[in-house]
C-alpha cells in the first residue's frame, strides 16, 4: 500500500477538516451543530416519505385534501417537536457546568430526541394509512375507445 493513493489523501484531508473544525468551533459547537444536522436529516427524511406516500391519485379530490390537511399538520407536529427538543438541549447546556457527565447527558438527551422523532415519523405513517384504508377509492374508469378520450 503506498500512501499515494487518493483514498488515503481522502480520508487525511476528512481528519484535518474535522480537526481543524472541532478546535475552531469548539467541541460543543459542533455536537450542536451535528445534532442540527440529524434534526434536519430527519425531517427532509420525513417530507421525502410524505412526498412519495402522498400520491393522491386515486381518491376522490375531497379525500385527498383530507390526506393533504392530515400531512400539514403532522408537519406542523413534527416542527413543534424539533423546536421543542431544541429548547430542552439548548436549557440543559446553559444550566449544566461544562464537565464530561453533563456532556454524557446532553448526548444522552439527542440519542432520545433522535428516537422520539423516528417515532413520531411511525405514528404518522401509521394515521396515514388508516385515513386512506378508511377513505373508497375511486372506482375504474371504463376502457377507452380508439380514438377518444375519457374526460372527467
Amino acid at each position: 500500500m503506498t500512501f499515494r493513493e487518493p483514498l488515503f489523501h481522502t480520508i487525511c484531508a476528512v481528519a484535518l477538516v474535522h480537526t481543524v473544525a472541532s478546535q475552531a468551533a469548539g467541541v460543543d459547537d459542533l455536537d450542536h451543530r451535528r445534532f442540527e444536522l440529524r434534526q434536519q436529516q430527519d425531517a427532509l427524511n420525513f417530507q421525502l416519505q410524505q412526498g412519495i406516500r402522498g400520491r393522491t391519485q386515486d381518491l376522490a379530490p375531497a379525500d385527498a385534501r383530507r390526506v393533504d390537511a392530515l400531512q400539514l399538520q403532522q408537519r406542523l407536529q413534527y416542527q413543534q417537536l424539533e423546536q421543542q427538543q431544541r429548547q430542552r438541549e439548548d436549557v440543559l447546556r446553559r444550566t449544566l457546568p461544562p464537565t464530561p457527565e453533563a456532556e454524557r447527558r446532553i448526548d444522552t438527551e439527542r440519542d432520545l430526541a433522535a428516537q422520539e422523532r423516528q417515532l413520531q415519523i411511525q405514528r404518522f405513517e401509521l394515521d396515514r394509512q388508516r385515513l386512506l384504508q378508511s377513505l373508497p377509492r375511486q372506482p375504474l374508469q371504463p376502457p377507452t375507445q380508439p380514438g377518444r378520450l375519457n374526460l372527467p
